[in-house]
């Protein structure tokens, strides 16, 4: 959980031995990149998320059931996003994010966004917000940093505004006047492409009909 209380501690303590943790953002997205990808074998995921982690191939070595303990609870305790308010995203091992369920709905949701396929849309976000370049910050950005400054842009960011589209949902009535108006287009379009008057006359009088001003 993110604390601006408490210094980040970024430490994975095994058997009274530490091993520093390399939580910069662009380190996470890759484990998270490596979990979804088919090509690794589930059997060596999570010894190679935390090679990847720790930056020490000693974790190689490990056992799946043991790894994947340890993976765990790095997952838990630096990398899962845990907000009583669920303002912040959360992800689960691969790093897909989880959409958020009101209490009282029980219909399936989609998440808003992706953290691979958006990555575009994430940069110009960042860039327009705080004139953060994403791309510099590799290897310095701090992962929870990184998705508290995510959950927090503003209105009018690329990324806001193209959630704001993926979760428009019509109003009643709003998508019979979506279709009247994009066949009044298609009629005041063709209208002047008709050669035959009758046909442009009729065209026009029916287009009148849903465009009465």
């Amino acid at each position: 959980m993110f604390d601006i209380s408490k210094r980040m501690d970024d430490r994975l303590v095994l058997n009274g031995k530490e091993y520093q943790l390399f939580l910069s953002f662009d380190n996470v997205l890759k484990v998270f990149e490596m979990w979804s990808d088919d090509r690794f074998p589930v059997q060596i995921k999570p010894q190679l998320a935390l090679v990847k982690l720790t930056d020490n191939p000693e974790f190689r070595h490990l056992d799946f059931e043991t790894a994947l303990n340890i993976y765990s609870e790095i997952f838990e305790k630096h990398i899962k996003s845990v907000k009583p308010s669920d303002a912040v995203e959360r992800y689960d091992l691969e790093g897909n994010v989880i959409p958020k369920k009101p209490k009282d709905s029980t219909d399936d949701e989609k998440p808003l966004y992706s953290l691979k396929y958006d990555s575009e849309f994430i940069f110009s976000s960042f860039m327009q917000a705080y004139n953060i370049d994403l791309i510099e910050e590799q290897g310095k950005l701090h992962w929870q940093k990184f998705n508290a400054l995510l959950s927090g842009l503003p209105d009018g960011t690329k990324l806001i505004e193209v959630m704001k589209i993926r979760d428009w949902k019509p109003q009643k009535g709003e998508k019979l006047k979506k279709k009247k108006q994009k066949k009044c287009v298609n009629y005041k379009k063709n209208t002047h492409c008709l050669k035959n008057k009758t046909k442009r006359r009729k065209n026009m009088a029916e287009w009148k009909s849903y465009h009465p001003d």
